[in-house]
């Protein structure tokens, strides 16, 4: 009797060993959740458009700024000076033009009488009351006079030219001028602030980095064996290695990452690696989760903190 009773627990024991085994595998590699995601949001890296010394700088570190939100500004008095010189260059231009356009109302008034003139002179000669001579100098007024005015003509070309060349230096004064004071494009987190009042900014240089405060997301990286149970819209459960526990939904899948075994070669051609592995790990593919919006604890989320992601459904 004890030996039947110990050959059933026996096959108890292995039968729930096996059914725990099961499990486990099918956990392990099969059941879509991964301890490999992370907090992640959009960086805006702020930088300056002109060069010149920060005079007043409005943020400190790990600061709260709302979109629109002055956050420094850099030294304007050279930048105003050049709009007070490209303005008084759009103000010359413009004298220029009416100078052109006055020679050129008084070159017509000057040709008509040339041409007025020369018609006279043309019927006296025919009539042999002027001599010949009389008559060519008329005709060369008359030339002189259209030359005169298709100079003026010209003038006034070359004066509207410069009008517009002089509008588009104050236009782009200006917009220097505008650059020197540099607003939060979004609203988020001034993070990591190095810049100090004083410093000399170049133009193109990053200033300060802005976390996106709407554009906090989990991307966790799941096995391809796990992929088949993993669909845009699912839910998923996201614990934080800090204690925090919130709800989100699958957004998107990436459809592609690096081939490392496929490196550029020689002519663009494939350079594939000929030697081969035995034991093939199965490759992440990045997953976007959109965090639950109705999440309490949403502004205080860390970019880059490491997560745990189960997908329910």
């Amino acid at each position: 009797m004890k030996k039947v009773v110990a050959q059933a627990s026996t096959l108890a024991i292995v039968l729930l060993a096996l059914l725990l085994g099961w499990y486990a595998w099918e956990h392990y590699t099969r059941d879509p959740w991964t301890r490999d995601a992370r907090v992640r949001a959009d960086v805006v890296t702020l930088s300056a458009d002109v060069s010149g010394r920060i005079i007043a700088l409005h943020v400190d570190d790990n600061q709260h700024v709302n979109k629109g939100d002055l956050l420094l500004e850099i030294d304007p008095a050279r930048y105003a000076l050049a709009v007070e010189y490209a303005r008084r260059a759009v103000e010359v231009s413009k004298a220029s033009e009416g100078q052109a356009r006055a020679q050129i109302v008084s070159s017509q008034a000057l040709l008509k009488q040339r041409q007025s003139e020369e018609q006279r002179r043309r019927t006296l000669k025919q009539g042999f009351a002027i001599s010949g001579e009389e008559w060519e100098k008329s005709s060369t007024d008359v030339a002189v006079a259209q030359a005169e005015l298709m100079r003026g003509q010209s003038d006034l070309s070359l004066a509207l030219a410069n009008i517009e060349l002089a509008q588009a230096a104050l236009t782009q004064a200006q917009l220097d001028l505008e650059h020197t004071r540099i607003y939060a494009p979004v609203s988020g987190y001034v993070t990591n602030l190095l810049t100090r009042q004083g410093d000399y900014a170049n133009s193109g240089i990053g200033l300060l980095a802005l976390v996106d405060s709407a554009s906090f997301h989990v991307s966790g990286y799941f096995e391809e064996t796990k992929l088949p149970r993993i669909h845009p819209g699912s839910r998923v459960d996201i614990a934080l290695m800090s204690g925090e526990r919130f709800e989100g939904t699958v957004q998107s899948i990436a459809y592609a990452i690096t081939d490392r075994e496929n490196a550029l070669g020689n002519r663009l051609l494939a350079n594939v690696n000929p030697s081969y592995t035995w034991v093939k790990l199965a490759q992440r593919i990045p997953v976007r989760i959109q965090i639950d919006p109705n999440y309490a604890g949403k502004d205080q989320l860390r970019a880059g903190t490491t997560a745990t992601v189960t997908v329910r459904d």
